[in-house]
């Protein structure tokens, strides 16, 4: 079984919190440490803050290098000394993970796409918007409709200090969503990343990781 020490896990830690029964990760960090329990401070997604009680059981994500940890455990009490943070217990075990493919930061970022061409043909790429980003795929506005199934490429790049994440991938359409935007006709395609590498996705999940923590600083 994996230890804390193991994992990383430490004062300072950024962590990710989720009711046992949901997949709606809010991000928190690790405050105190004590003999039984660890300390969290109250966990937020998008400005909105989780609100836990003695009992409720929760899911914790550490992300890693290269993968990340996982476990499962009970909110014991909560502590006010200035700031309110809730007591966890101690898990029982801790699991190694892949990284979730399904953490999606709402984002409003630039996309290129194209389809798949035949042969030899150069793809022909249009500009468009992703309103969401997972390390697993996006969710693109496109003014035509596209099949699941479809392939395309798509390329974008992100954001980070002084530098870019740059991106370029085959993809594939899972689900369209036809919408009415200001009397015009688009639709919202779900694109899962296809042949994607790993160290790519670590990339793109740091990038997510990250603007999510930097959301709840500016809460």
């Amino acid at each position: 079984m994996l230890t804390m020490e193991q994992v990383g896990f430490s004062i300072n830690q950024r962590i990710q919190v989720a009711l046992e029964n949901s997949d709606e990760y809010y991000v928190s960090s690790v405050e105190d440490i004590t003999a039984d329990a660890v300390f969290i401070a109250v966990p937020y997604r998008q400005q909105m803050p989780l609100v836990l009680s003695p009992g409720d059981r929760v899911k914790v994500q550490l992300p890693g290098t290269g993968e990340c940890f996982s476990f499962t455990t009970t909110v014991t009490g909560r502590r006010e000394e200035g700031v309110l943070l809730y007591s966890l217990a101690f898990p029982e075990e801790i699991k190694r993970i892949q990284r979730r493919r399904d953490v999606r930061l709402p984002v409003l970022l630039n996309v290129f796409y194209a389809e798949v061409p035949e042969g030899d043909a150069s793809p022909v790429f249009k500009e468009t918007k992703a309103l969401d980003l997972s390390a697993g795929g996006l969710r693109l506005v496109t003014e035509e409709g596209y099949l699941p199934g479809t392939k395309l490429i798509v390329k974008f790049r992100l954001p980070v200090r002084n530098n870019f994440i740059e991106t370029v991938t085959k993809a594939r359409v899972i689900r369209q969503e036809p919408v009415v935007f200001e009397k015009k006709r688009l639709y919202h395609l779900g694109i899962e990343f296809l042949d994607l590498p790993q160290s790519q996705k670590d990339k793109i999940f740091s990038y997510i990781f990250w603007k999510m923590m930097e959301q709840n600083r500016l809460r």
